[in-house]
C-alpha cells in the first residue's frame, strides 16, 4: 500500500515521504497511531502545504538541537556502582540512569534518545551517543567506577 508518513518511522522513512508498506502494517499500526495516511492526490497536495511549514519548524528544531549538542559535548558523567574485584558491576547502567544523571547536570533528554545498544555491566570509560534530532547526535562521556 502506498502511504504518506506524518511522522518519522524507524526503518520505514521520514515525515512527508511517500513509501510502500504492507497493507496490514499500514491498517493495523500506522493509521491507528496517526503516523501515516493513504497516499492519494488530494492528500498529497494538502500535505505539501503542511510540509513547508514543518520544514521551517524542523529547521528551528535542528538549530536548537545543534546548540544543545554543543553544550553537551564536554559533559562527563561519573557513576559509582557496586562492582566485583574483576570490575563487573552487580547491577547495570541503563539509559534511564544516564538520563537521570544528565538531568542532574541540567540536560533534559528522553530515555529513548540515549543510544545504548545494551546496558553497561563493567567498570570503565564509555562514549555514549545521545540523539537530539534525527540529524544531530551529541556524544557524552560516561565513567563507571566501583564503590568502595
Amino acid at each position: 500500500m502506498q502511504i504518506i508518513l506524518l511522522h518519522d518511522v524507524d526503518k520505514v522513512g521520514h515525515r512527508g515521504e511517500s513509501v510502500q508498506v504492507a497493507n496490514g502494517y499500514a491498517r493495523n499500526f500506522l493509521f491507528p497511531q496517526g503516523m501515516a495516511v493513504r497516499a492519494d492526490t488530494a492528500k498529497k497536495k494538502e500535505l505539501e502545504m503542511k510540509l513547508k511549514a514543518l520544514e521551517v519548524r524542523d529547521g528551528r528544531d535542528r538549530e536548537t538541537a545543534e546548540t544543545r549538542a554543543a553544550s553537551m559535548s564536554g559533559v562527563t558523567i561519573k557513576h559509582v556502582a557496586a562492582a566485583s574485584d574483576e570490575g563487573k558491576l552487580f547491577g547495570s547502567v541503563t539509559s534511564q540512569v544516564i538520563v537521570t544523571e544528565l538531568a542532574s547536570l541540567g540536560h533534559e533528554v528522553e530515555v529513548r534518545s540515549v543510544l545504548l545498544n545494551e546496558p553497561i555491566r563493567a567498570v570503565g570509560s564509555y562514549t555514549i551517543a545521545v540523539k537530539l534530532h534525527r540529524e544531530v547526535n551529541a556524544e557524552i562521556k560516561l565513567e563507571v567506577e566501583a564503590s568502595d
